[in-house]
Order: structure tokens, then C-alpha cells, then sequence
């Protein structure tokens, strides 16, 4: 039945991890310095691309001018941008940092810190971001990497590999990176300028 060979082939992938997981455990030697992962040229490109299709297409409704305000409209004219700014910041610099301590993921206004307690495994979702899965719940998901139907036609899984060496140093604490990361701030001192751009792009348009 269809549901049966679709609960083997699970089974059959969750081995292959382990059994992937386990072997790296046994060649990989501890990093003196802290792991990065971040986004590359494909996601600055991408976000680039959002702001000028952004700037060239938008048609704001009317009163979305600060010189004839309407409310709902002016709303409309700031969440926006600023939504805008948040994904493309999303995709063009998000930032994984492993160090001695845990995992730092960059947020919108800060840097969200994961002790490796609590993390059990990670996860390489379908859409590219990691899962990281505590004791109790799963813990934020971060990161954009190439998703997996993108993986299998160019044959590059730096986010399986990522989720994979990441749950190998959770588990095995003398894996883990020797050094302490320096503090990385989050993502809003791009965000927050980018939206106030396109807002006033916008503005401009509506004059």
C-alpha cells in the first residue's frame, strides 16, 4: 500500500542519517575557531531583485501620501516596506554561527542564542531553513539554504551537511568548536534603512 511503502521510506532515510551522522563522528576532528554559515550571493541577489520589482510595480491605493493621509492606506504605505525589507534581509543575511557555547542565529533585532543542552538534532526542512529540536519542542528554525528540490538537480547540500554537523556536536561536546564567537548584531540596522528607502521611493511615486 501506498501509506506502508511511504512509513519504509522514512524508516529508510532516518537510518541512512544516523548511520551518515555516526560516521562523522568517528573522522571529524573539533574546529579551533567558530563555525559560519550565511547567506550567499543567490539570496543578496534575490533580495535585490524584490526591491526593484518592489520600486517598479507598486501602485500605492489612494491616501497613501503623507501630504493627503488616509490611515488605512498610510498603514498599507509602512508595513510594506518594511515587510519587504524584513525577507529580503531574511534571505540576503541571515547568519549560523556554532561556537564552544551553543548556536547563535541572527534575528531582526538580535542574535538568538542556543545553548547546545538544549538541542537534540537538526533538521534540513524542505524549504531550506534548519529545524533545531530540543528535549521538549522544536526550537526556532534559522538559515535559507538551497531547498531540497534544488539540492537534488545541482548536487549541492551544504544545509544537510550543516544539519548534519550540527547534531554531531550537540551530541559529542568535544567536537564542538574551541572558541567563543564575537557578539553579531541582528539583522535591522540593514532592514530598518531598507524600508524607509522603498517607504520614501514610495512617497516620492504617490507626489
Amino acid at each position: 500500500m501506498p501509506t506502508a511503502r511511504a512509513g519504509e521510506r522514512r524508516r529508510l532515510v532516518r537510518r541512512e542519517r544516523r548511520a551518515r551522522r555516526e560516521e562523522l563522528a568517528a573522522v571529524l576532528d573539533a574546529p579551533q575557531t567558530p563555525l559560519t554559515w550565511r547567506a550567499g550571493w543567490r539570496g543578496k541577489a534575490l533580495g535585490a531583485v524584490l526591491c526593484l520589482v518592489f520600486v517598479t510595480l507598486l501602485e500605492y491605493p489612494d491616501g497613501a501620501s503623507l501630504a493627503h493621509p488616509r490611515p488605512s492606506a498610510v498603514v498599507f504605505a509602512l508595513w510594506t516596506p518594511l515587510a519587504l525589507a524584513w525577507f529580503c534581509c531574511r534571505v540576503g543575511v541571515w547568519r549560523i554561527t556554532a561556537d564552544r557555547d551553543g548556536v547563535h542565529l541572527r534575528r531582526m533585532w538580535r542574535t538568538r542564542f542556543l545553548a547546545w543542552s538544549v538541542i537534540r538534532h537538526v533538521e534540513l526542512r524542505h524549504d531550506g531553513s534548519l529545524e533545531f529540536f530540543g528535549p521538549s519542542s522544536p526550537e526556532p528554525m534559522a538559515g535559507s539554504f538551497a531547498p531540497a528540490w534544488l539540492v537534488r538537480r545541482t548536487g549541492r547540500g551544504v544545509g544537510a551537511e550543516a544539519a548534519d554537523l550540527l547534531t554531531v556536536m550537540a551530541g559529542h561536546p568535544h567536537l564542538r568548536p574551541a572558541e567563543q564567537a564575537p557578539p553579531v548584531p541582528g539583522f535591522a540596522r540593514w532592514a530598518v534603512p531598507l524600508a524607509v528607502a522603498l517607504f520614501l521611493i514610495g512617497q516620492f511615486r504617490t507626489w
